[in-house]
């Protein structure tokens, strides 16, 4: 793939050139664009950022070899070449790989949600955020079920409060066929085009637990053992920008702790349908975080609550599967619930809430500090330990046994996924469908 760029009074402009079997992903459109700050040049950035960023867009459908308008290091080429088996050209090599400025800051990809709030209460006060402002190509029907509108408000809100926070209109999602990002880490381009103009050292994300360790997809494993992080988290480390994954070692429930202590409560919102202070409450997030939200509040799940958020299409879909994803927050979830609902208490068997220790998820898997950068470890830390207590050795132990193939293999927990697919249907069949309310 051959990329170019051009660049004028704070656009910058993508354009790619796809050869012939360039992969099998879909690319949908050969351009895109980002507004950045008006004085802001291609001189601004270091080449080895630049070429970073561009992968994170193309490297689904780049082929085997990507050849961009300018050279970058030798060391950025090997590193990306050793990792990938993919090639970056040309080489330059009177280029230094890159280095980041004196009194230099964290930068966070900020998307106005529970975890990234969770992130930015645990950052320095000098953390640069970036929000990437997702905008749809003019060429294109202008229709999106996604709403800015709380994230923008939160954004606004945090600069009054002297926060630095940097809104980045962009297309790229629409690069690929289905639209979103090409790699989940492209939220960073933002941060990773500025870095060298805003002096930047690092770039934290609202990667949880869940995610990173992936106690929440089927069985645990050590973040810096995966193949995400020694791909990418190796590439931004050789632009000296590493991962500063601050809420790695804090599940969604360590998380929602965290933000419903916070001064940032009233902004957060994770729910990206709906309007500001009003979620959707017809989706899967809506489904998980009103009643974690809920059950971490010490609120009572009253049935005609919990009737209509089990009227949730989106939602009855997501928790009839086996396994569920973020099934351990369902299970926490059910593991508090006293209640008498059928289908809640369905549920609970279907997750486990009735038998497995749940408390772990309440605390810090301290071994995530190694993944921060050294500069900041002390003080996230320290953060971190005025909101949540530290995983005891049998903490550590349940996380690491965690393992939801057993689980959805067992025919006993196939039985109780069947008795909980008939309950829910047969509510769906007898109950009028209502959007829930709080």
């Amino acid at each position: 793939m051959k990329v170019g760029y051009i660049y004028s009074n704070g656009l910058l402009k993508f354009n790619f050139h796809a050869e012939e079997n360039s992969g099998k992903a879909k690319m949908a459109r050969k351009t895109c664009k980002f507004y950045l700050p008006a004085d802001w040049t291609l001189k601004s950035v270091h080449p080895d950022l630049l070429a970073l960023a561009t992968i994170l867009i193309v490297y689904p459908f780049c082929g085997s070899k990507i050849t961009l308008p300018f050279g970058v290091s030798q060391l950025f080429h090997n590193t990306f070449r050793q990792i990938t088996k993919k090639i970056v050209y040309p080489i330059n090599n009177d280029l230094k790989p890159r280095i980041s400025p004196k009194l230099s800051k964290p930068a966070l990809a900020y998307s106005g949600g529970v975890d990234s709030t969770a992130a930015l209460t645990l950052l320095p006060q000098n953390t640069q955020l970036f929000f990437l402002d997702r905008i749809i190509p003019h060429d294109m029907p202008q229709n999106s079920r996604y709403n800015k509108q709380s994230a923008h408000f939160a954004c606004h809100s945090l600069r009054k409060l002297g926060k630095s926070v940097h809104l980045i209109k962009s297309d790229f999602e629409y690069v690929r066929n289905p639209v979103g990002f090409p790699i989940d880490v492209a939220c960073a381009i933002p941060g990773l085009l500025l870095a060298d103009y805003l002096r930047l050292d690092s770039m934290a994300f609202g990667t949880v637990m869940e995610s990173a360790y992936r106690v929440g997809h089927l069985e645990y494993k050590d973040y810096s053992e995966t193949h995400h992080y020694n791909t990418w988290g190796k590439l931004f480390q050789i632009v000296d920008m590493p991962f500063n994954q601050v809420v790695a070692g804090i599940s969604e429930v360590g998380t929602s702790k965290i933000v419903l202590n916070s001064p940032y409560k009233a902004l957060a919102q994770s729910c990206i349908r709906g309007n500001l202070n009003n979620p959707c409450l017809n989706c899967n997030k809506c489904f998980r975080k009103q009643l974690l939200n809920s059950t971490l509040s010490g609120k009572t799940l009253n049935d005609k609550f919990l009737s209509r958020l089990f009227l949730i299409p989106e939602a009855g879909k997501y928790i009839s599967k086996l396994p569920i994803k973020h099934e351990n927050v369902l299970t926490y979830i059910t593991a508090h619930y006293q209640g008498n609902f059928h289908i809640m208490k369905l549920l609970k068997k279907k997750t486990r809430g009735d038998l497995l220790n749940v408390s772990w998820m309440e605390k810090w898997h301290s071994p995530s500090l190694l993944l921060l950068p050294e500069k900041y470890r002390d003080y996230v830390k320290n953060r971190i330990l005025e909101s949540l207590e530290v995983m005891t050795p049998q903490d550590e132990k349940n996380v690491k046994s965690w393992n939801l193939i057993k689980s959805s293999a067992s025919p006993k927990y196939k039985k109780y996924n069947e008795q909980f697919i008939t309950a829910l249907n047969n509510h769906k069949k007898n109950k009028p469908r209502k959007n829930p309310g709080k």
